[in-house]
């Protein structure tokens, strides 16, 4: 468990590194490489589903494609490029408006110094793991990257896409926007006959293209992945409340808690792995339309000397007031989540609610145990902060961790986390 912990401390490094095509193009607080994969993973799920595959796989490999980049960082298809751009910002956004189109010969040996770089970062990491688990995330990357079977060609494929559709976000479709750059990338590199549909489906919706396409669920997908994209802006109440300053995203954590599920899940051989992890990408979506909540923010005090002193214990309410916020947030949160997947097909939109109310209500194994690593994810990162901010306290995260968990691989997790913490 010790090893365990030090490889979730590390992959939480992800969180606070912004990825660097966004940053060298002058996006203000851009995604994170951990938005960046939780999102990739959700777009594998359900893209890969309508093309026809088993979805586990294509969800594990969205995830940990980015896992390398703990060490080796975020590596852009023009890394060893970086260092001769121009200094000057407008002629480097000049420069930078273009696809990076190089020989042959030098893609080649770039791409095996690039390959070589995140292998040894990605095996560095992953000695904190077990053999089996090592192997898991080794195949699966080397997948990826390689693109060596059906599933890595087609996640390989979903990640340019995620990536383009970010892209448009930020750079909007313009004439001569930075997106133009990603278009270019994309159309050479997609070649699956769905995702060629769904590159219609974005050119129909963005540019307003009067394009035939058949699958007209894809439509659905697109609105669907524009919503979820929100979370990666959304930041966690519970530390703005504290005065945090750029607090973790509900997309940040959801990386952490999905990361949780498939490192601490393998630890319950009974529980259903793909139904976990499928659980811990849905189970804060709501926030697309709510924003982020917490059960007491509502009842606070208005003054703000008197709200912050509130907040330095731990806030204990009635039954009556847990019953009647716990209905009022599960009413909202139901409502978003039926709107958030209202469009896409049925048997989708069903299982998607399903995971969702189960987590809210605690009805399976699974949601039981899951609700305990949110628990303990949002422990970690108060944990984290504790180390930044002086005034910052844990005492109220570790007592409200005390009473919601019981299972013994979380309590175990936690006695961990007391002694990497406070020794």
């Amino acid at each position: 468990m010790v090893d365990k912990l030090k490889f979730l401390i590390e992959a939480e490094k992800l969180k606070e590194f912004p990825r660097t095509g966004w940053v060298l193009r002058g996006v203000k607080n851009p995604e994170t490489i951990a938005e960046h994969m939780v999102g990739v993973a959700i777009a594998s799920w359900i893209l890969g589903r309508e093309a026809g595959f088993k979805p586990n796989k294509l969800i594990e490999m969205g995830f940990f494609h980015d896992l390398c980049e703990v060490y080796a960082g975020d590596v852009t298809p023009f890394f060893y490029f970086i260092r001769n751009l121009p200094k000057n910002e407008k002629e480097r956004k000049k420069f930078l408006r273009k696809y990076v189109r190089l020989s042959k010969t030098l893609k080649e040996k770039r791409g095996k110094e690039k390959f070589e770089l995140e292998k040894k970062s990605l095996l560095n990491l992953l000695s904190f793991l077990r053999t089996e688990e090592r192997k898991r995330i080794f195949s699966l990357w080397l997948d990826f990257e390689k693109r060596t079977t059906k599933e890595g060609n087609f996640v390989r494929q979903v990640d340019k896409i995620e990536t383009l559709i970010q892209a448009i976000l930020y750079f909007g479709t313009k004439r001569g926007s930075f997106a133009e750059g990603w278009w270019e990338e994309v159309e050479e590199f997609t070649e699956h006959p769905l995702l060629l549909e769904f590159l219609k489906v974005i050119q129909r919706k963005f540019y307003r293209k009067e394009i035939k396409f058949k699958n007209k669920r894809l439509e659905a997908i697109l609105d669907f992945i524009l919503e979820i994209e929100k979370i990666k802006k959304i930041p966690r109440m519970y530390w703005t409340l504290r005065g945090i300053k750029k607090p973790e995203t509900v997309g940040g954590h959801i990386f952490t808690v999905t990361m949780m599920a498939w490192v601490l899940g393998k630890e319950k051989e009974k529980l259903n792995q793909g139904k976990l992890l499928k659980m811990a990408l849905c189970h804060e979506l709501s926030s697309a339309y709510t924003g982020d909540t917490t059960p007491y923010d509502r009842i606070l005090p208005k003054d703000e000397k008197e709200r912050k002193k509130v907040l330095e214990k731990m806030i204990r309410l009635s039954k009556k007031e847990k019953k009647w916020i716990f209905l009022a947030d599960y009413k909202k949160e139901k409502k978003a989540m039926e709107e958030l997947t209202n469009k896409l097909d049925l048997a989708l939109r069903k299982e998607i609610l399903t995971l969702w109310h189960d987590y809210r209500m605690k009805e399976s194994p699974e949601a039981k145990f899951l609700s305990q690593l949110n628990t303990l994810a949002i422990l970690l990162q108060g944990l984290f902060y504790e180390k930044i901010y002086k005034d910052f306290s844990t005492s109220p995260l570790w007592e409200w961790a005390f009473e919601n968990c019981d299972d013994e691989v979380c309590l175990s997790l936690m006695d961990k986390m007391k002694k990497k913490f406070y020794g």
